[in-house]
């Protein structure tokens, strides 16, 4: 049972519809997957209705913005109760701020000598969580630059024109309030960004799984990753982290979580739902 568990609609940052995302999982012979969509949960219904045509597991997922001694840490929850009783609140706050740093990079970027129609741009993002890829997909669609790379590169990296710096709750926050909602706090891709000490830190802190398996991990980072979870009882995940037709093209099927690693993560779901720990059955 092949699994990915890291996918992006364009309810928040890709460009798949769930739909989408489930037709091509299905011909590639995946048998679980989350939607992981920034910040948000609007494609879980749609994106359990085509899992259940297709008969794929799906689990209910989001992927968090946060902040852990001064890095900027994405954050996996797994299993959430659809009720979100300690998130829904947290993350009308992440979209409004979302929002408003969009709206503020379209400014920017006009105030600099941008030839388009800003309020035509921010009318065009028809998204309750969006985000710099937007902005750059628009740079892009009005002939400012030939690729989403180039505007990050040129225009919405710190320190460029476009650039509107982000503000994140904490991680160890973050990690409760995933836990209240019934679910498993896993962190996101760390070989992009985060350190060692944070990822132990995480570890002492309430953190159930890393996400071992990623498109940016090479082997030696899958090495390394799989002993860190091991030596501080992280469930293993993994997952494509695909945004659609977007960073070279579609990453499903490039990364998966194994069968193997799949059944200890259903398993440690289990004993969540049955109030033990998530990594009883990992080590």
């Amino acid at each position: 049972m092949s699994a990915d568990l890291h996918l992006h609609s364009h309810f928040s940052d890709g460009t798949f519809s769930p739909e989408e995302i489930v037709r091509r999982a299905s011909e590639l012979g995946l048998r679980a997957l989350s939607l992981t969509d920034h910040d948000t949960t609007d494609g879980w219904t749609e994106m359990q209705q085509c899992c259940a045509r297709q008969g794929i597991r799906w689990i209910p997922g989001i992927e968090l913005s946060t902040r852990h001694r001064g890095e900027e840490v994405h954050l996996l929850g797994y299993f959430l109760h659809p009720e979100l009783d300690a998130l829904k609140e947290k993350l009308r706050d992440f979209q409004k701020r979302r929002q408003d740093r969009v709206h503020r990079m379209v400014r920017r970027l006009t105030e600099h000598g941008i030839d388009w129609d800003a309020d035509a741009v921010l009318s065009g993002i028809q998204c309750d969580a969006p985000g710099r890829p937007h902005v750059a997909r628009a740079l892009v669609a009005h002939g400012v630059v030939s690729h989403v790379s180039h505007a990050f590169r040129k225009f919405l990296r710190e320190g460029k024109p476009g650039w509107v710096a982000s503000e994140y709750p904490s991680t160890s926050e973050m990690i409760r309030a995933v836990h209240a909602d019934h679910g498993m706090a896993v962190l996101a891709h760390p070989g992009l960004g985060v350190s060692n000490e944070s990822v132990v830190d995480l570890a002492s802190q309430g953190l159930d799984g890393l996400e071992v398996y990623h498109t940016a991990h090479k082997p030696s980072l899958v090495k390394k990753y799989l002993y860190f979870a091991t030596k501080h009882r992280l469930v293993a995940t993994g997952g494509s982290d695909c945004h659609g037709l977007i960073s070279g093209g579609p990453r499903m099927g490039k990364t998966m979580l194994p069968e193997a690693g799949f059944e200890l993560f259903a398993e440690a779901l289990g004993n969540k739902e049955h109030g033990q720990s998530a990594v009883a059955c990992v080590i």
